[in-house]
C-alpha cells in the first residue's frame, strides 16, 4: 500500500509490434507503439519512455563514433507541447561497444526500405552474447516545455534545438565515465 507504482511504458518502433516472437518478447516489458497517435493518446493519461535513435542509428554508429538522427525528428516535441507534457534528455553509454554489427552492404538499404534492423549481431566469442562492457545511463534535466495547445512551427523548432543543446551536454558531460566514450563525439544528423 505504501509501495510507489509507476506506469510509464517504453514506446518503440512500431514495426517492433508486428515481428513474430519478437512482438511477445517486448510485450513482456510493458511496450506501446511510438506512433504520433498513440503517444498523443498516452499523453492524456500519464507519460512514457521514448529514447532517440534507432534501426538508422545502428547503421551509422560504431565503437568510434556515435550518431543521432534527431534534426528532422521533431514530432515528439510538437507532441510535449501540445500535451503540456515535459522532455528530460537521456543517453546511455555502452550500448554501441557491447556488440558489434554488420552494417554494410544491402542489408542497411534493405532494413531503411522495410524499417526494421536486418543485421547480423555479434559480441563475446563472435555469439550475439554482449561484451562485458561498462554501460552509464545519463539522464538531463526536464526542459520546461510550457503547454501550447496549438504550437507554431516557431515553437517547434525553439524547444527542438534546447533538447538537441541538452542532449550534445548531456553526452559531452558524461562520457568520461564510459572509457570506450572518453575520445568519441555525438554528431546529431
Amino acid at each position: 500500500k505504501d509501495r510507489i507504482t509507476v506506469d510509464m511504458p517504453t514506446a518503440v518502433a512500431t514495426v517492433l509490434r508486428f515481428v513474430p516472437l519478437l512482438k511477445d518478447i517486448v510485450g513482456l516489458f510493458h511496450i506501446i507503439d511510438a506512433s504520433g497517435p498513440v503517444l498523443g493518446d498516452r499523453l492524456t493519461r500519464g507519460s512514457f519512455a521514448l529514447y532517440v535513435g534507432g534501426m538508422t542509428e545502428l547503421f551509422f554508429s560504431s565503437r568510434t563514433r556515435e550518431v543521432v538522427f534527431l534534426k528532422k525528428r521533431k514530432g515528439f516535441i510538437k507532441l510535449a507541447l501540445k500535451a503540456g507534457a515535459d522532455v528530460v534528455p537521456v543517453y546511455l553509454f555502452g550500448n554501441t561497444t557491447c556488440l558489434s554489427a554488420w552494417t554494410a552492404g544491402p542489408l542497411a538499404f534493405l532494413s531503411r526500405k522495410l524499417g526494421v534492423s536486418l543485421t547480423l549481431f555479434w559480441g563475446r566469442w563472435g555469439l550475439p552474447l554482449p561484451r562485458p562492457t561498462k554501460c552509464v545511463y545519463a539522464r538531463g534535466l526536464p526542459l520546461g516545455l510550457p503547454h501550447i495547445p496549438n504550437p507554431t512551427q516557431k515553437d517547434i523548432d525553439t524547444w527542438h534545438a534546447a533538447y538537441c543543446d541538452s542532449l550534445q551536454a548531456l553526452f559531452d558531460n558524461y562520457k568520461q565515465f564510459n572509457p570506450d566514450y572518453a575520445d568519441k563525439m555525438l554528431l546529431i544528423e
